[in-house]
């Protein structure tokens, strides 16, 4: 879709997530509100030969047809919806850790990865070879969903999980969190593998994927350039000083690659990373997800989420009462 075809409502909507970006001053928030249903039957995992993947089975790549798994994005279905741009990305899936080389299973409705490395002088075995089953599999997906797409909608990036989650992934969270202590130089280099391969995968991705007016999309939020979406979960095993110390260079080294960078953060663990994120030049915006219901409330929350839209724009979600939501909007300007 070229820009001079869009109608005034996606023209309107451009406009305000352009504003987002900047921090400009808007008259309201993009806000969209949707019922929370946690207990939700998952849908089971269709495999390219028909059946569903069994408890504990082991997901290859042969076993995977992103035909069936990536769906149809309906033909009437509008692009904006509540002021959010709507478009297709594939399924969840431990894409990082697949393409790293760990096992993945189909366990509890989920994928998971298993940690498959024994000793850090082999960590080299991390890196990204040609040829990469794993990788190709996501250049199919990604394939796919462009010819499914047909310039009407935007394609959006996949889960990818960062750094020290790929080193998790690998080496398992225990030793990792020994080799943070005992040895730094060995950790660093560990993260500095794991962060080319992310790098790696998400500039491979986008190449596969052209812009939709211009600019890409996450979160719902169009941004006009390119854009990543990453990650830390496992920076809960860090203290602010030891994110500092060996996360924030690999989160610095993600976001300058691109021209809009969000990195995606839990509410339990923003008090590690949050002090090290609103100084962080080329990152974009922070995004936190309400860890509901055995994470901070949102009144604990307020005073970090003011910290960080001081600096940089925010993006909150998960699931809150109205009376939360209300004290959200009301503890805010609707700037970014």
């Amino acid at each position: 879709m070229a820009s001079d075809e869009v109608d005034e409502s996606t023209r309107e909507t451009l406009e305000r997530h352009r504003a987002f970006w900047a921090m400009a001053p808007v008259s309201e928030p993009l806000l969209s509100i949707g019922r929370y249903r946690p207990l939700q039957r998952r849908q089971p995992y269709l495999l390219a030969d028909g059946t569903v993947a069994q408890e504990r089975m082991e997901l290859r790549p042969d076993l995977i047809d992103p035909r069936l798994l990536a769906g149809r994005f309906a033909r009437s279905a509008a692009v904006v919806s509540n002021g959010f741009m709507r478009g297709p990305g594939p399924q969840d899936f431990c894409w990082n850790e697949a393409i790293a080389g760990a096992t993945i299973r189909w366990s509890a409705g989920h994928v998971w990865s298993e940690p498959f490395l024994n000793d850090l002088e082999d960590m080299e075995r991390l890196r990204i070879a040609p040829g990469n089953p794993w990788l190709a599999k996501l250049r199919e997906y990604a394939t796919v969903l462009v010819e499914r797409a047909e310039g009407r909608y935007p394609v959006v990036q996949p889960l990818l999980r960062g750094p020290i989650d790929i080193a998790c992934a690998a080496y398992g969270d225990e030793r990792v969190c020994w080799t943070m202590v005992d040895e730094p130089d060995t950790f660093r280099r560990l993260l500095d593998i794991c962060t080319d391969n992310f790098l790696t995968v998400a500039k491979t991705w986008w190449s596969q994927v052209p812009p939709f007016l211009g600019g890409y999309c996450e979160y719902g939020i169009w941004a006009p350039g390119t854009a990543v979406r990453s990650q830390e979960d496992n920076a809960v095993l860090c203290s602010p000083r030891t994110y500092r110390e060996f996360l924030r260079p690999c989160d610095e080294r993600i976001c300058a690659a691109f021209d809009y960078a969000v990195i995606h953060t839990h509410s339990g663990g923003l008090p590690v990373m949050v002090d090290s994120l609103v100084d962080l030049a080329p990152l974009s915006g922070v995004q936190v997800s309400i860890d509901w219901p055995a994470g901070p409330s949102v009144a604990q929350l307020l005073p970090l989420f003011r910290r960080i839209n001081e600096h940089k724009p925010l993006i909150i979600n998960g699931a809150v009462t109205q009376a939360e939501l209300d004290r959200l909007l009301a503890s805010f300007s609707p700037r970014g």
